[in-house]
């Protein structure tokens, strides 16, 4: 599995999923999807530290203000040996069920937020594949280097 490391964090992905990097002055996301795949993996990295709560709103606001018919399930859970606010969000597109998981944690340098998405046909596959890639996540680098 290929490692990504920039930005302060780094996680393995799929030897066969792309990756894409675009930064602006308040977010770096980076994804990584399959080539002939809807489903991918989605970390933004927001610079000016929003609110974990902020976020939350604001993904919520979003989904219900795009789709009619939608359901949003929170919970707790664990990423980068943090605790993390998550959603998953199960909503209709094109007749299809999608499913997006949401987390959401804090750290000293940014807001991080995890959106992980598949259709309901692909859910139970990429749920494996999205944790692989999550258990793989590191946020304590400094200079592209774990910190201990």
């Amino acid at each position: 599995m290929p490692r990504y490391r920039n930005h302060g964090i780094g996680f393995s992905y799929p030897d066969e999923w792309e990756i894409i990097e675009e930064s602006g002055d308040e977010c770096t996301t980076i994804t990584v999807a399959e080539p002939e795949g809807t489903s991918f993996w989605s970390l933004h990295l927001m610079w000016k530290r929003p609110q974990v709560e902020e976020v939350l709103d604001q993904i919520d606001t979003a989904f219900r203000e795009e789709y009619d018919e939608i359901d949003i399930e929170p919970s707790v859970v664990r990423l980068a040996r943090r605790e993390s606010e998550a959603r998953q969000i199960d909503f209709v597109c094109l007749e299809l069920v999608n499913t997006a998981l949401v987390r959401v944690f804090r750290t000293g340098r940014f807001t991080v937020m995890l959106l992980c998405q598949a259709t309901d046909h692909e859910l139970d596959e990429m749920k494996v594949q999205f944790q692989e890639i999550s258990d793989t996540l590191d946020v304590d680098l400094d200079g592209d280097i774990l910190i201990s």
